[in-house]
């Protein structure tokens, strides 16, 4: 039967905050589940073009594709995952993201991009202030550098930094699971220990075993099944390094019956493991060899081909200890060849990867190149937008520009505004004494000056030759006035010894102030006869309109 939910099959918006908290349940306790869900909710998210849910469902369908071993749709996923929240400046999702490469990585044993992945994926944590994230991060890390001999001082650090910000951030579910983790790196520490160091190691498994017995306490305390069953597992690793095998045996027993009201498959699998290894050492290895089986049948029933080299390895031992040195002989080849195919799958999985990561990377960059195509033309268009109503010369806005300024101007400024006409002083003896050239800078400066002076919602322009026009927003007559005079002297303050030496530039200006329903020619006009008084009162002037 569908078990879809109705939001996603009703039109309309559906409520992605509970669907992404399904997936994400669904993602750890039924991963198949996980990934069909998210097919059909992830093509409802690109059709609304809702790119944040699409962003966090296809996050979960990562991990979820992750724990069904397939690397290139995890990669996918977790790659669309990290491009949608990078384009959304989410540093927490593209955390999760780099997270999830991670893990894809360590599966295959590519260990050192896996650290680089978290190590990226722990300062956006940082970066974005999440330490609960953060601490979900140090906790991966730790896990990873638990599995590397010359890492394992790290990965203790790692996993107590964890604890501390998870009981720091009130979170002490997640507090007992990273002390559990650390009581187990303890346990595989104190056993790499035991052929080089068995002082060593037994410190070691003293330390573990104080962690492992506080780990249950904390998970019981907290209820998490899961964690506490791992918990007594590192208690029963650290007994069994310390040849205690009474005390194992009874943790064995309490994590059975715990296991019997919390069972998965992982754990089930893991129980098998130490309780195997636990009958061979105590000498009952009939016992030992069907729990072994039962074990190595789980591990075929669910795919995990990791646990099975290690089931198989003690099965050996179980059958030499019998004896049967024939059945030792045959599960030895089988180990062996498990081991090939575990190697030979490994590499496949590389190889998918690789060729998945090179489709993903040829992807982006042809996005890239389409981004920057993009970009060009729209800087292009935008470059010819500015041509279109600016002046090449001197950079303000030209007359098609001032025109559409005006029109606008004088039906949708209720304060009013002023405009003022501007008219280089003796233009023409410039270009004649001094070169065309040297009036075009002379031109350019003014410019620079007028745009210089006035504040952003006043509008300057070339009108044409020497002429220049001014819209003054917001000011009446005499605030005009006094804003054209400071331009006056302005420019004729200017150093312009440079273009013309010996001599200065002026300008005369008559401005206007616009009448309401004053019609664009009836201004123009007011301000060229100002303008005409200003020059005919002898230049350097400025006159207003009546």
């Amino acid at each position: 039967m569908d078990e879809r939910p109705a939001a996603i099959d009703r039109p309309g918006t559906p409520d992605w905050d509970l669907l992404v908290d399904e997936l994400e349940l669904l993602s750890e306790t039924d991963p198949q589940a996980c990934v069909v869900r998210s097919l059909g909710a992830l093509e409802l998210a690109r059709a609304l073009g809702d790119e944040d849910a699409e962003m966090r469902l296809s996050c979960h369908a990562a991990y979820a594709h992750h724990v069904l071993a397939d690397d290139a749709a995890a990669l996918a996923a977790a790659t669309r995952t990290e491009t949608l929240a990078r384009e959304r400046g989410d540093l927490v999702w593209q955390s999760r993201a780099a997270v999830c490469r991670a893990l894809v990585h360590h599966e295959i044993g590519d260990l050192d991009t896996a650290i680089d992945l978290l190590t990226h994926a722990l300062a956006l944590r940082r970066a974005a202030g999440d330490d609960a994230g953060t601490a979900s991060v140090l906790n991966s890390l730790g896990t990873v550098y638990t599995g590397m001999a010359q890492l394992a001082p790290q990965a203790a650090e790692l996993l107590t930094q964890a604890r501390r910000l998870w009981l720091a951030a009130d979170d002490p579910d997640h507090a007992a699971m990273a002390l559990t983790n650390l009581a187990m790196t303890f346990v595989v520490t104190s056993r790499r220990l035991q052929q080089e160091n068995p002082r060593g190691a037994l410190s070691a498994v003293r330390h573990a075993l104080t962690i492992a017995r506080q780990a249950v306490d904390e998970a019981d305390a907290t209820g998490m099944g899961r964690v506490a069953i791992d918990a007594r597992l590192a208690v029963v690793g650290a007994h069994m390094v310390g040849g205690d095998l009474d005390a194992a045996g009874e943790a064995l027993e309490a994590t059975r019956v715990m296991l019997a009201r919390f069972p998965t498959s992982r754990q089930q699998i893991a129980l098998a493991s130490f309780r195997g290894r636990w009958l061979v050492r105590s000498g009952r290895l009939d016992e030992a060899i069907l729990e072994l089986r039962d074990g190595l049948d789980r591990c075929e029933a669910i795919g995990r081909p990791a646990e099975r080299l290690e089931l198989l390895a003690t099965l050996v031992d179980a059958h030499e200890g019998r004896g049967d040195l024939a059945a030792a002989l045959r599960t030895l080849r089988e180990l062996h060849l498990a081991t090939t195919r575990q190697h030979d799958r490994a590499a496949d999985r590389r190889a998918d990867l690789l060729s998945s990561r090179l489709e993903v990377e040829r992807i982006e960059q042809s996005a890239a190149a389409e981004r920057r195509r993009a970009a060009a033309l729209e800087e292009h268009n935008a470059r010819l937008e500015h041509d279109a109503t600016h002046d090449a010369l001197t950079g303000l806005a030209n007359r098609r520009a001032l025109d559409t300024a005006l029109t606008d101007w004088v039906t949708s400024r209720p304060r009013g505004f002023a405009c003022a006409l501007i008219d280089v002083d003796h233009f023409k003896r410039v270009n004649d004494r001094w070169s065309h050239q040297v009036g075009d800078q002379v031109l350019a400066r003014i410019g620079a000056i007028l745009a210089g002076t006035l504040r952003t919602s006043d509008r300057a322009a070339r009108y044409g030759g020497e002429e220049f026009v001014l819209l003054l927003d917001g000011v009446d007559a005499l605030t005009a006035a006094e804003v054209c005079e400071r331009l006056r002297d302005a420019v004729r303050a200017h150093a312009w010894h440079d273009l013309i030496p010996g001599g200065g530039i002026t300008i005369s200006i008559g401005v206007a102030q616009h009448h309401a329903d004053e019609a664009v020619l009836d201004l123009l006009g007011r301000a060229d006869e100002a303008l005409y008084r200003a020059k005919a009162a002898g230049r350097d002037q400025v006159r207003s309109a009546p």
